[in-house]
């Protein structure tokens, strides 16, 4: 089907869900609604968007029979839009390769959020077949599922307690230098104090499921334990390396500098790290790009800023958040209630938003995703 014009629209990882599971449903009228739901929306002009995160949470549940479904009707879909590095052959790429993307739009020398956007789109969305785009072997994607359920008590950990903090982290670097390491049994009573702040976190964000609550807090703790400094440590020592540990130079580590500050530049060097064999530049390279020139950082900050502050926490928020940077990547995004009031908070705040991000919508089923009669 030749299109005139298209708009490129990324549904939610529910709104794939259902669609897929519909499509072999045994209701008859749900069935035949999701079977003719890829041809209307061609009709109109509109190619639904497949990324590596909605494809780990389709492929992460309970249900092995479901998912094989889901994969080989992925597969049959004549023509869906992806996002991948141009130099990857094959598989779907994640948030981390739009950042890379961005990177390399940047080392370009463009340092415009809009001009690094687009040339970085250049860079990431195909359009194919969906054979194309995960590939045509099935089974392969039968050996990953176990790998990704794998990782989903981490991604539970990090939504949960990833608000947690150990310092005042609106203190200057100097301020907290002035501070020591507490004696033994200061330690052990401060650990104490950690183990049951993770706790608190823990069971709040998992709705007062306190066996999952404990296993996160205590899997905390020993990860604090393996930080724990040396004897004779000071404060400022414990500081630096952590943040050097991040990426950062020791000398940008200052006594005027507020550690919230350190911290952001601290997770934005990590990603960089991650990213810098995707890129073809080396990770000292990449410390001289600045973070407010990439789109995804930008989206991603703004929604943290503005953003409504969460008591359940679960795993698929941290789906949301690295879906919500194709905010940038496509005409229409997707997404659920909450989700949707952060981006509504965020573009009141935020201008740099304006202009860069596409529209935000919400859907409660896969019929949404057409366009309403006028």
């Amino acid at each position: 089907m030749a299109l005139i014009s298209s708009t490129i629209i990324s549904p939610d990882s529910s709104h794939w869900a259902k669609w897929l599971d519909a499509m072999s449903a045994e209701d008859h009228v749900r069935r035949g609604q999701a079977l003719s739901l890829h041809d209307q929306l061609l009709s109109q002009g509109r190619i639904p968007l497949l990324c590596w995160h909605h494809l780990e949470e389709l492929l992460g549940g309970d249900d092995a029979a479901k998912a094989r479904t889901r994969i080989s009707l992925l597969i049959s879909l004549p023509l869906i839009a992806w996002i991948r590095l141009a130099k990857d052959e094959v598989g779907l790429g994640s948030a981390a390769h739009v950042r890379a993307a961005e990177v390399i739009a940047a080392s370009e020398g463009l340092n415009d959020l809009i001009a690094i956007r687009d040339r970085a789109g250049e860079l990431l969305l195909k359009i194919g077949t969906g054979s194309q785009a995960i590939g045509e072997e099935a089974w392969v994607w039968e050996a990953v599922r176990p790998m990704l359920r794998a990782r989903k008590p981490e991604s539970d950990m990090v939504a949960a307690l990833g608000p947690l903090r150990t310092f005042d982290e609106s203190r200057t670097i100097g301020e907290l230098s002035k501070g020591t390491i507490n004696s033994p049994q200061g330690m052990r009573t401060q650990l104490g104090k950690i183990h049951a702040k993770a706790l608190q976190e823990a069971t709040q964000s998992t709705g007062g499921d306190t066996v999952r609550a404990r296993a996160m807090a205590d899997e905390f703790l020993e990860r604090v334990l393996e930080m724990l400094p040396p004897p004779d440590t000071t404060v400022r020592d414990l500081l630096v390396s952590s943040l050097v540990d991040q990426g950062l130079d020791e000398a940008e580590v200052r006594d005027e500098c507020v550690l919230a500050d350190l911290s952001r530049l601290g997770v934005f060097r990590s990603q960089l790290r991650v990213i810098a064999s995707e890129t073809g530049h080396s990770f000292e390279a990449l410390k001289r790009v600045p973070m407010d020139v990439l789109p995804s950082w930008v989206i991603a900050e703004a929604l943290r800023k503005h953003g409504q502050a969460r008591t359940l926490r679960p795993g698929s928020d941290l789906h949301d958040s690295h879906l919500a940077v194709l905010a940038a990547y496509c005409d229409v995004l997707y997404v659920d209630k909450r989700t949707a009031e952060d981006f509504r908070r965020a573009e009141k705040k935020e201008p740099r938003l304006a202009g860069l991000i596409g529209e935000i919508a919400k859907a409660g089923d896969f019929s949404g995703l057409l366009t309403p009669p006028c």
